[in-house]
């Protein structure tokens, strides 16, 4: 094994540690909020990228239409989101976040200890982190494709 695999081997561990523990951490919000953690991920897109249609939520979160359809209803009987007609289109929709707040809430423990962290980085140190979970985001925006049986 080559030094560049290993690091490679090294990094890509690294990866899935961080993957286990946000995972970890979700099912504790989602518990705590009564949400699924699917709903996490409608209302984390929702909140970042501002309203979306149904189809391109669907689609993010790589999710049927039929079930985004459930997801969104039980988000909206919860106060989560609305959803109002499209200005651009009125044969569409767009879902929207109602409390931005509410769901700060719910991750506000993890923030202040990942500020915590942030803190104690030089800002070259931030700076890089910054540029390399946008380059591994890049590289993972397509859809995942679902291996053959």
């Amino acid at each position: 094994m080559t030094s560049s695999t290993q690091t490679h081997q090294s990094l890509l561990l690294a990866l899935r540690r961080l993957r286990t523990n946000l995972a970890s951490h979700d099912r504790v919000v989602a518990e705590t909020a009564r949400l699924r953690e699917s709903d996490l991920s409608v209302l984390d897109i929702l909140h970042r990228d501002g309203p979306q249609t149904p189809t391109a939520l669907a689609r993010r979160t790589s999710t049927r239409l039929a079930t985004m359809t459930g997801v969104l209803s039980r988000l909206e009987r919860q106060g989560w989101i609305e959803r109002q007609p499209d200005t651009t289109d009125r044969r569409s929709i767009r879902v929207h976040a109602t409390s931005i707040e509410r769901f700060h809430e719910l991750y506000a423990d993890d923030v202040e200890r990942l500020f915590a962290v942030f803190d104690d980085w030089p800002a070259e140190q931030a700076e890089a982190f910054a540029r390399s979970i946008h380059d591994l985001n890049q590289a993972l925006e397509a859809p995942p494709t679902r291996p053959q049986e």
